[in-house]
């Protein structure tokens, strides 16, 4: 019993004291003036309730729970967004938005000593069988998503792993279906947004064009707060879809395989990601450390000679077979995207897929696997994937309303995204050199000119929006709907230098 008591008056004291360390400055104002509008269950500041707890500690880069936020505003329309915003601008408090909490990146939706505020909520969802149009609100993730529209054999262009958040969409978001469909921020239609003021408008190609412009693949964060999407939803039937593992003295000949992908697949239903992933155990010098991961993804029940190239490799499991759209983005496990949490991070880098960048292809892996194996003990897993831009893809989004924010150039070509998941022995000095060694990686092959870096792949210090074809029209558009630079000052996301 005494036991009993020690222990409670353990919590109060952890609780009062973190009470008192957030009890002055700009984030507990904003949180008091928060608590009276929206009531205690909307607004949380104890860091002991099981709902501030959740919030802080999934996200999928795990060194962002150790930021702390003041409180935790949990709304459930627009107007409550609004009302938060209006009162965070009031304190000057610093913020962030949380959908999925999907991006590895300091602050983009995390924040230390201010108001978090979380979409978790928001989870209402639509469907229109007259005119095929889908609507959603942030919260939840895609899996979620998929499968509300899956009664009607509808989908919506998404993520491709459905524990990934909504949030995806507004930085581009490159699904299975691109390559028919464009990315899944080409099929919005209207969106709903609370703007930095805390006004809430609507952004489509008729009111405010400019707005909608740059939500199409400008990134989260920069222009205002999303609360709900409208958007064209697609067939959804039978796939014919699965993962192919191979030996791994087979790493050529399936780079080989990706390279013709790339440069000469013409079938706009077929989708691949390549992932070659590098283990922190010894090879023993015959890539005893190495798995490779082929996703192959087709829209109709039989994908004829589509995946030969890949079939007729030796391998050691292969999954392929008709499956639905939700089974299709649960692959190898459900919900994966979410049980990979830990020290994360990305980088992402962009070649053609013209002789030369099929060429740079192999000197990508070749520098990738020299990483791995010269930084053994500093990791818990690297991981290495192709991405393929079709002309079909590139076609499909450019169709749409003159293109999205990133004016993609016509394809082939593709994408590689690094992810580097540190070891948690590390100390943060060592993380710290860890992450400056991935970087110089993926900068000793410089990227292909006048092609854009995959904002949902990108870490902060790669700029991708200046590589974006849209970029001086984004700043101005930045600046008519940011025009004293609160989002811009006062939460994470793309910056425009």
């Amino acid at each position: 019993m005494l036991h009993q008591i020690s222990s409670a008056c353990a919590l109060l004291a952890l609780a009062l004291s973190a009470s008192a360390t957030q009890a002055t400055g700009p984030g507990p104002e904003a949180c008091g003036n928060l608590t009276q509008a929206l009531g205690s269950k909307t607004v949380v500041s104890n860091v002991l309730s099981m709902n501030y707890i959740d919030s802080v500690k999934s996200y999928f880069n795990t060194e962002q729970s150790k930021f702390k936020p003041s409180c935790i505003v949990y709304p459930t329309s627009a107007d409550d967004v609004s009302l938060a915003i209006k009162a965070i601008r009031h304190s000057e408090s610093r913020f962030a938005i949380k959908a999925g909490g999907h991006n590895p990146n300091d602050f983009y939706s995390s924040v230390d000593k201010g108001v978090l505020i979380d979409l978790c909520d928001m989870t209402e969802k639509s469907y229109d069988e007259d005119s095929t149009l889908a609507t959603y609100q942030p919260g939840g993730d895609f899996g979620d998503v998929y499968e509300y529209f899956a009664k009607w054999n509808r989908t919506v262009v998404g993520a491709r792993l459905a524990g990934v958040g909504t949030g995806l969409a507004l930085s581009g978001g490159l699904s299975y279906l691109s390559s028919q469909y464009g990315l899944a921020c080409d099929s919005f239609r209207e969106l709903e947004v609370v703007l930095p003021s805390g006004e809430i408008v609507t952004a489509s190609e008729n009111v405010n064009p400019d707005l909608f412009y740059g939500l199409r693949g400008g990134g989260g964060n920069a222009y205002g707060v999303v609360t709900k999407y409208t958007v064209q939803s697609y067939p959804a039937d039978t796939f014919y879809a699965g993962i192919v593992v191979y030996l791994f003295q087979h790493n050529s000949s399936v780079l080989d395989a990706i390279s013709d992908f790339i440069t000469y697949n013409e079938d706009p239903k077929a989708a691949i990601i390549g992932t070659y992933m590098k283990l922190p155990t010894p090879g023993f010098d015959l890539n005893l450390d190495e798995a490779i991961i082929m996703f192959l993804v087709y829209d109709g029940p039989d994908a004829g000679n589509a995946f030969k190239n890949f079939t007729d490799i030796p391998h050691l499991v292969n999954t392929l077979g008709q499956k639905t759209y939700t089974e299709v983005v649960n692959m190898p496990i459900p919900n994966s995207a979410e049980l990979n949490a830990g020290r994360n991070t990305f980088r992402v880098t962009v070649h053609g897929g013209d002789e030369t960048g099929i060429a740079n292809l192999n000197t990508l892996y070749e520098k990738w696997v020299d990483w791995g194996n010269d930084n053994k003990g500093k990791y818990l897993l690297t991981s290495f994937d192709i991405q393929p831009i079709p002309k079909s893809l590139t076609d499909a989004s450019n169709s749409n309303y003159g293109g999205n924010a990133m004016q993609m150039p016509d394809g082939p070509w593709y994408w590689v995204n690094y992810l580097l998941t540190a070891s948690p022995l590390l100390s943060e000095k060592d993380l710290d050199e860890v992450n400056q060694s991935y970087k110089e990686l993926v900068e000793a092959v410089p990227p292909t000119e006048g092609l854009p870096l995959f904002i949902n792949d990108a870490s902060h210090d790669q700029n991708p929006l200046t590589t974006y074809g849209g970029y001086a029209k984004l700043k101005e558009i930045k600046a008519r709907y940011d025009p004293d630079g609160y989002f811009a000052n006062y939460t994470g996301g793309w910056a425009f230098p």
